[in-house]
């Protein structure tokens, strides 16, 4: 089933406040995918992502890339995205901002 919104959420070092981000989407995981992309991490931002993705497949895909900065992270998640729109989440300490 074709999911209604792809939710793409950049992630460098983010280990600390990344699952905030997660958790506040799950309510709507009939309806979205989010793609999680790990831009490099050299802390457990991967393995969370990866995590999440065994917890939720069908809605949480964990990406892994080299670090190529914030924008190649959102074009690795719109490479990647299946929904019939695409959004992107900045994920930072204390924010959450949706874009």
């Amino acid at each position: 089933m074709e999911k209604l919104l792809s939710i793409a959420i950049p992630c460098y070092n983010s280990q600390d406040y990344m699952e905030k981000a997660i958790t506040s989407l799950l309510d709507e995981k009939e309806d979205i995918e989010i793609l999680l992309v790990d831009d490099g991490s050299k802390d457990n931002t991967g393995i969370i992502g990866d995590s999440y993705a065994s917890r939720y497949p069908g809605t949480i895909i964990s990406l892994h890339q080299e670090n190529g900065g914030h924008g190649e992270a959102v074009n690795t998640g719109i490479r990647y995205a299946s929904g019939k729109y695409f959004k992107y989440w900045i994920v930072m300490t204390g924010l959450i901002k949706s874009i």
